[in-house]
């Protein structure tokens, strides 16, 4: 929901988690010294060095990017807007410490320390974030000093805010309501909800090639049930690419595998286990966990593919068919489903899946349901995991919502504005009491 704009100097006040990339030596060490950063301004007694512009323009871009937030300034505009927010932060600074307004090194210590500990669980380890560090010319003594001052001026920033800027803006009723009316076109609706049953009709290959797999799984399986190494066992029958390896594909972390099944199956056993046949829309795979961590999991597989041809997929397709032209003549969905769907989460409930909300569901399924009402039948269409008929069993449309609904979120949007016209003449009033001195 868009309710407050964006890149304004309230950005300032964010806090933010930030991985400093950029090192800031003055000179390098060497016989013939070579210039690798600079004073681009000085600000009472606060400099801005050329780095701090550049690891902020980088950030401008990466929220850009995170947020989907076009960019239609060129380069140079972007590095003067950059610049001048970085000296707004700095006269901010100056004028909190100017009113002696302290700021606690505990409280900062300690959200440095939980930076760090987010940074931890996020790469696995705090080896595996020692790495990272380095691979930017850091290591976590550069990080923690650098996340230690830049949190110590957010923290200035925000007691200036608070004392000198907020009690100077009231909002009215009237001007929430008004904001609400004038900015209509950005405030979104709530999403369509569905009660959706379903029938699934797998692609498969033909019963050869099925019953070759089989066999092969049962030699595995055998070989696994009298002892013999996981890999030894990949190494003489997987046929998959890591075979030579003993199957072992490494660490992964969740979101890394293509089948939500695969992930599941993977991240609910520990180290030291093998998981039963899994049947994915790649084939059939038996997969070990060679250790585990909180967010990762170093796993190995023994993989039987089950190539599916064109006379497959035409073979799923007349079949689904035959079941739509069946339900559409009358017969009861949940009966077809418990007859007819291959679907292991529904098909023994008569296809029930539950209530989704529209945006929740792939693209591919939101397409096909797009125009269907309730108790409407979707023609079968094809996903990875064969031909799907859908039925809607109930839908509640979504609607743009009320006042009432997104009155906190408006009455935000306001105090936002309020504060950032109130900040513009802070500032101008600070550069006539502090000096800015321009470099370049």
């Amino acid at each position: 929901m868009v309710l407050l704009r964006p890149a304004t100097c309230l950005q300032l006040f964010a806090v933010m988690v930030v991985v400093i990339l950029t090192a800031a030596p003055v000179v390098a060490q060497d016989r013939n010294p070579e210039l690798v950063d600079r004073i681009l301004v000085i600000v009472d007694e606060e400099v801005i060095l050329q780095s701090d512009l550049e690891r902020e323009i980088s950030l401008y871009y990466l929220e850009a990017r995170n947020t989907n937030h076009e960019i239609a300034e060129g380069a140079a505009t972007i590095r003067q807007e950059v610049l001048d927010r970085l000296v707004e932060s700095k006269l901010i600074i100056a004028a909190a410490r100017l009113e002696q307004i302290e700021i606690s090194d505990e409280a900062v210590e300690r959200e440095v320390q939980g930076n760090i500990d987010q940074l931890v669980r996020y790469y696995g380890s705090a080896d595996a974030l020692e790495q990272e560090l380095q691979r930017n010319s850091m290591n976590l003594a550069d990080y923690r000093k650098r996340s230690r001052g830049q949190l110590r001026d957010q923290h200035y920033m925000r007691a200036v805010l608070n004392r000198f800027i907020r009690p100077k803006v009231e909002v009215r009723e009237n001007e929430v309501d008004a904001w609400y009316l004038d900015h209509l076109d950005e405030v979104p609706a709530s999403p369509d909800s569905l009660i959706l049953a379903d029938i699934l009709i797998p692609v498969e290959p033909e019963e050869a090639v099925q019953r070759m797999v089989q066999r092969k799984l049962g030699l595995a399986l055998q070989m696994l049930g009298e002892g013999a190494s996981f890999a030894d066992v990949a190494k003489a029958h997987s046929d998959g690419p890591m075979a030579s390896r003993g199957g072992r594909i490494g660490k992964l972390k969740r979101g890394d595998m293509y089948s939500q099944t695969l992930e599941d199956a993977v991240f609910s056993m520990t180290a030291g286990q093998t998981s039963p046949p899994i049947v994915s829309e790649r084939g059939v795979h038996i997969m070990h966990v060679d250790a585990a961590a909180e967010d990762s999991r170093d796993v190995s597989q023994i993989f039987f593919p089950l190539e599916i041809t064109e006379q497959d997929v035409e073979r799923a397709r007349v079949k689904a068919q035959s079941i739509f032209d069946r339900l559409t003549a009358g017969e009861a969905f949940g009966a077809v489903a418990v007859s007819e769907s291959a679907d292991p989460v529904s098909a023994a409930n008569g296809g029930d899946l539950g209530t989704f909300a529209l945006p929740d569901l792939s693209p591919t399924v939101q397409e096909a349901l797009q125009d269907i009402g309730p108790g409407g039948i979707t023609e079968p269409f094809l996903t990875p995991a064969g031909f799907y008929i859908f039925l809607v069993r109930e839908r509640e449309y979504g609607h743009q919502l009320s006042l009432e609904e997104v009155r906190p979120q408006v009455r935000q949007a306001v105090e936002s504005e309020k504060l950032e016209a109130e900040l513009k003449i802070y500032v101008a009033g600070l550069r006539k009491r502090f000096v800015v001195d321009l470099k370049e």
